[in-house]
């Protein structure tokens, strides 16, 4: 059931007087005359303009109660996964591998069943095995709803599925909106704004849905490391993240009825990248590039390294460009990133992509927004931004939120032509 805006913030609107309204005894004096067709026809259009201006009257107030509720007014619409599709509503998060003894831990009753669900062990806190005996998947349930592999505690269940040459998959299954509960205060502080924690929840949320999605024939889901999403169990849960997931239960980002590709990174440097700069592929109609003037309050706006001639050597040994006495960036994307970078040594030179440059190289390169040059023995790299670049800049929106903006807003700059939706099944 609707109920209107005016409804909402409580006004109501009486019916208007007209100041051209005649006393009565007046009116009917003329009609007695013969005027009474003129009257109908005056009061005919007058009606008309007080209807007019009720109309508009509605309208500026209504303007203005949108403008001061801003555009946090969105319409968030039904969504239903596609026909035959696994259910969204339950996610399989990789913990690790196991090829050798393991330890499952629990308070209280630990129960361990079979593939046919039939009841096969049951013990108390802990139980041990050796997953590299385990013939065929087994499932363990605490009686208190927690279990514990290695340091981490979470939610659900967890099964354990041998593979070949004696390794086995150590995999939590719990519903996905208790997973995003770890999840978030993983990937950013609690104690940041309320509408940067909806809006990495909804980032969060779409992108498990569309994973669940695509890994309908695989043994898991996601991983629980930067692979996918950092996912810290339990003891990561807060109460402030906590609310950020409940306050937007089964919302996620969608396009054309799909769940987005929902990319996240730290820190964009002030520009955001396109995926097929990143990875290759496709262009993304909602991952282009946006400005992200906010990233300036976060980390790694400004960073600089300097790496020493001997790693430089080391790390591009392979090259066989003897010792490099130079390296020169060639050419950009249109963020800013380098795109191709050139390396010359004593023995030649060699050019290479940028993203193959900061791979190699790896955690001192932040992002791919730097200008290099030689500096001593070593060289100095100054950049801007941490990570990938591509679509959710986090500390842009932990700006952006410093800011007033919504999680509606927040959403809708990094990932623009998107619309929201709830999952109803």
């Amino acid at each position: 059931m609707y109920t209107s805006i005016s409804e909402k913030v409580g006004l109501t609107f009486s019916k208007v007087k007209s100041p051209f309204q005649l006393p009565v005894k007046l009116k009917n004096s003329y009609r007695d005359f013969g005027f009474s067709s003129i009257f109908k026809k005056r009061d005919r259009r007058i009606s008309g303009i007080l209807f007019m201006i009720k109309k508009l009257t509605l309208f500026f107030i209504l303007t203005i109660i949108l403008f001061q509720v801003g555009c946090s007014t969105v319409i968030i619409r039904p969504w239903t996964p596609p026909y035959k599709s696994r259910s969204v509503h339950e996610i399989r998060v990789l913990l690790g591998k196991a090829e050798g003894d393991l330890q499952i831990r629990g308070e209280g009753i630990i129960s361990v069943y079979d593939a046919n669900d039939l009841l096969i062990k049951k013990g108390i806190d802990i139980i041990s095995l050796d997953a590299s005996r385990l013939k065929a998947p087994i499932r363990f349930v605490s009686q208190n709803m927690s279990l514990g592999y290695k340091s981490l505690k979470v939610r659900g269940a967890i099964h354990l599925i041998p593979q070949n040459q004696g390794s086995t998959l150590v995999v939590n299954v719990l519903p996905l909106e208790e997973y995003l509960l770890a999840v978030v205060p993983s990937e950013v502080p609690y104690s940041w704004p309320m509408e940067a924690l909806k809006a990495q929840a909804i980032c969060a949320r779409t992108y498990a849905v569309r994973e669940i999605l695509n890994k309908k024939n695989a043994f898991y889901d996601v991983e629980a490391t930067t692979n996918s999403q950092v996912y810290g169990g339990l003891e990561k849960e807060h109460p402030l993240t906590t609310k950020a997931v409940q306050d937007t239960t089964g919302v996620m980002a969608v396009f054309e009825e799909n769940p987005i590709q929902a990319f996240f990174h730290s820190n964009s440097g002030g520009k955001t990248e396109t995926p097929e700069n990143i990875w290759g592929g496709k262009k993304v109609p909602y991952l282009s590039i946006v400005a992200s003037e906010f990233d300036s309050a976060g980390d790694n706006f400004y960073w600089k390294e300097t790496i020493s001639q001997e790693l430089i050597n080391s790390k591009f040994s392979n090259l066989k460009l003897g010792e490099i006495q130079s390296i020169q960036v060639l050419s950009r994307t249109a963020s800013g990133r380098v795109d191709l970078i050139e390396l010359s040594g004593t023995d030649g030179s060699s050019r290479i992509r940028g993203k193959d440059f900061r791979q190699t190289l790896g955690t001192p390169v932040r992002s791919l927004r730097f200008g290099i040059q030689k500096e001593g023995n070593g060289f100095l790299i100054k950049g801007m931004g941490s990570g990938h670049g591509v679509g959710l800049s986090q500390w842009g929106s932990f700006g952006m939120a410093k800011e007033n903006y919504n999680y509606v807003e927040i959403l809708r700059h990094y990932y623009p032509g998107t619309d929201l939706a709830r999952i109803t099944r």
